[in-house]
């Protein structure tokens, strides 16, 4: 299932919000259909690809979401790793220089 991703950020620059909607993800195969928002919050110490067990975020604040990159573990361990931070929902995303394809996760698991 096609999924739909609204950014709203706020330039300081420009002293304007901008907002900006694509459909331009999937849903996990196993993974719950439903809307999120919050806040996002990405691993600390250039580890954006939070493989591992102890990968803090920038934010945690309630509600939040976790931006990960793609790569160097399975999309399921990176959701795992959010959720032991109490991630509201999980984006992950391609590196810059992997390209845009999308791909359907199978998130197995807890």
């Amino acid at each position: 299932m096609n999924a739909y991703v609204t950014l709203t950020y706020y330039n300081e620059t420009s002293n304007y919000t901008t907002i900006e909607t694509c459909e331009c993800g999937v849903y996990g195969l196993a993974s719950p259909v439903a809307n999120a928002m919050g806040v996002v919050g990405i691993p600390k110490n250039n580890n954006y690809q939070a493989c591992e067990y102890d990968t803090e975020f920038t934010n945690t604040k309630k509600p939040w979401i976790a931006l990960i990159e793609r790569g160097n573990c399975t999309f399921s361990e990176k959701i795992q790793i959010a959720g032991r931070r109490n991630a509201d929902a999980v984006v992950i995303y391609n590196a810059p220089e992997t390209g845009n394809q999308t791909i359907q996760m199978a998130n197995f698991g807890k």
